[in-house]
């Protein structure tokens, strides 16, 4: 008997489908009376966007689930990246407010809270990353709920690529080297014990941050965050064995993509979509700060940055450009 499950459905009734998620992949098990439950949502954009961002009625419902069982849900992001908005703003955007005082759950800005770096050996090499502290001490589960959407530079964002925005500094685009080793770092010492997977919209062709939103209505959820990224990948069309974070974490031994090892409700082929990932030029230009952590602190932040940047205005398309003028204007 596998000890991995997944879930998938078309969502007819949102909290009862959230319910036989959880009960299929054994939630119970892991979400005790006395547990500390921390959710991790998809705030990539400081409000709700279709696709792009955690639907804040999964994430109302979710935590209701969750609060009726345990001790305490917290909810945490960490503030955008590149300075480019805070977590409270995310959370304002978002309605967190009025979600936790509904069910009775917390927020936290992880950005805020103390933080320690962790290293070890991933694959043949070691790399770091920074963890906000309650993450590592005070949590007994740790639950990712990211959106079915494709990225540019990763080609999807699930659960693994979510934990990124647990990187408490605002600058973690500096250290975006070697990031499917530091995901699966990550993956290995956060240890999400549960996925919800928010698919009422999709992301397709673009993202993280804009894209076409497909509605889709669908809700997946596992027991182990590289089933759930392998499942997802599958149903947007992409071959998990491909993508560079999921495989690395397979090879730790810290979950499988081969899904006929997976208890699964039904058959997911049915769910299957066609997604694409289109690069625009300033994508291909970024893909380099991915690969150099100096070229990246010498256009991120650096002197030279400001003239960079507006370069780069220039080379941008409207979806782009549309981007850059909310982030200014929540900052405003």
């Amino acid at each position: 008997m596998t000890d991995y499950s997944a879930y998938v459905t078309r969502i007819s009734d949102l909290e009862q489908d959230l319910r036989e998620s959880l009960e299929f992949v054994g939630w119970t098990d892991v979400v005790r009376p006395d547990s500390h439950v921390f959710i991790k949502p998809n705030f990539t954009y400081p409000y709700y966007k279709e696709g792009i961002t955690t639907n804040p009625e999964v994430l109302r419902d979710l935590c209701g689930i969750l609060r009726d069982r345990c001790e305490q849900v917290i909810i945490g992001e960490s503030d955008g990246g590149n300075r480019s908005y805070t977590a409270d703003d995310a959370f304002k955007g978002h309605g967190v407010d009025q979600i936790c005082r509904d069910v009775g759950a917390e927020q936290v800005n992880l950005s805020t809270l103390p933080s320690r770096y962790v290293e070890d050996m991933i694959q043949g090499k070691k790399v770091k990353v920074q963890v906000p502290n309650i993450l590592l001490d005070d949590i007994d589960c740790f639950v990712s709920l990211p959106v079915l959407k494709v990225h540019v530079m990763t080609t999807i964002t699930l659960s693994m690529k979510n934990l990124w925005g647990c990187y408490p500094d605002t600058m973690r685009c500096l250290h975006h080297t070697d990031l499917g080793r530091k995901l699966t770092l990550l993956t290995k010492v956060i240890n999400p014990r549960l996925v919800v997977v928010d698919g009422t919209y999709g992301l397709d062709g673009h993202g993280p941050m804009y894209g076409t939103a497909k509605r889709l209505d669908l809700l997946l959820a596992s027991n182990n965050p590289v089933v759930a990224d392998a499942l997802g990948s599958r149903l947007m069309g992409f071959d998990p064995r491909e993508i560079d974070h999921i495989i690395h974490a397979e090879r730790e031994g810290l979950g499988t993509t081969d899904l006929t090892k997976v208890n699964l409700n039904d058959d997911w082929k049915q769910y299957q979509q066609d997604f694409t990932v289109k690069k625009t030029f300033v994508d291909r230009l970024s893909g380099l700060l991915f690969r150099s952590e100096f070229l990246a602190k010498v256009v991120m932040d650096s002197p030279l940055s400001p003239p960079i940047y507006k370069v780069a205005a220039l080379l941008r398309n409207p979806h782009e450009q549309e981007v850059v003028s909310d982030l200014e204007r929540v900052s405003r």
